[in-house]
């Protein structure tokens, strides 16, 4: 398991949850309307809060 409290979606597109996530080995992420969605491999879906998402300039 790996445990998650910001990762980058895009190579400039910075994502910061409300809280950490653990996300298992198989799990997908998506970022839907301000949530971050972790999908696992049977379909179940699980929805966290993002408490902050933004643009990084380079």
């Amino acid at each position: 398991m790996l445990l998650i409290s910001e990762f980058l979606l895009h190579a400039d597109f910075q994502v910061e949850l409300d809280g950490p996530v653990f996300v298992a080995a198989g799990d997908r992420l998506s970022y839907e309307e301000g949530n971050v969605v972790v999908t696992n491999p049977t379909g179940e879906r699980r929805m966290h809060p993002a408490r902050d998402s933004y643009w990084i300039c380079r």
